[in-house]
């Protein structure tokens, strides 16, 4: 990761999400960028009770609304296995780049990447839908 990037933000997943998160991304060989994202985001996960509902971050099955503060454009998708990923329904995987971004954050919170091309990429979560 390049040095200019600042600190991630805090993340989270219930412990049901972090089993599968984790059987992913074991299971994940491809050289996709959202592999290695959600590979590196897996240490650094928070686990919360299956049970908590008061706590609003991205969980499997979110319906989330993001900024891409690069290219100033919002967005709506769901976040999902990799199985459920449907760009005519604005479903994406968790090994997508943006779902392995977006996967356990909180509104506010904004994750930075540099894409495989050296590019920089930026995100920011402004709703949060169960």
């Amino acid at each position: 990761m390049a040095a200019k990037m600042k600190a991630r933000p805090k993340v989270r997943a219930t412990e049901a999400d972090f089993e599968k998160l984790a059987a992913i991304g074991s299971a994940s060989r491809s050289p996709m960028p959202g592999a290695s994202i959600l590979l590196e985001e897996l240490e650094r996960f928070s686990i919360v009770p299956n049970t908590d509902r008061r706590s609003k971050f991205v969980r499997l099955g979110s319906k989330v609304t993001y900024r891409d503060l690069i290219l100033k454009r919002d967005r709506t998708v769901r976040v999902g296995l990799p199985g459920e990923a449907d760009v005519d329904e604005n479903r994406i995987s968790v090994l997508a780049p943006v779902g392995a971004a977006l996967i356990g954050l909180s509104v506010g919170d904004v994750f930075r990447w540099e894409a495989p091309d050296a590019r920089l990429r930026e995100i920011e979560v402004l709703s949060i839908e169960d």
